[in-house]
């Protein structure tokens, strides 16, 4: 089975997982299931603070010259531990989790918002699992 997912892992980059998502989620919104105003500021907070500790979290590794690519995590040289890394052990994942999340709502999807959770496992079974 780990050899599965290790193969899968390299077809299904933690961007693209994402992607896939945000896709369905758009394919399954329901616009009734949204509050007009008041989504869209929680969307949009949501997407903010994701996107701000993604962005943050990319410039932490930069500074500290080590690899964001999850596939190749042999290559990283320094472990991070400031910034959003004080708080998660995984900051992008959990952005871009927050992202799906803000999309979801956004658009009406329950569907996406009570997929949330599948996401996070998925990204943790394929990626997080091989990192750690």
């Amino acid at each position: 089975m780990r050899h599965f997912l290790q193969k899968l892992r390299v077809w299904l980059p933690p961007p693209l997982i994402l992607l896939l998502f945000l896709i369905a989620d758009a394919l399954t919104a329901i616009p009734r299931f949204t509050f007009g105003a008041v989504t869209i500021v929680i969307s949009a907070l949501l997407a903010s603070v994701s996107l701000a500790m993604i962005l943050h979290t990319a410039w932490q590794m930069r500074k500290k010259r080590t690899t964001l690519n999850p596939l190749h995590a042999e290559k990283s040289t320094t472990l991070v531990t400031g910034g959003c890394y004080a708080w998660s052990r995984n900051p992008i994942y959990l952005g871009m989790s927050g992202l799906q999340l803000a999309f979801a709502l956004y658009v009406g999807s329950l569907i996406g918002i009570l997929a949330a959770p599948l996401f996070m496992l998925v990204v943790a079974r394929l990626h997080i699992d091989f990192e750690e």
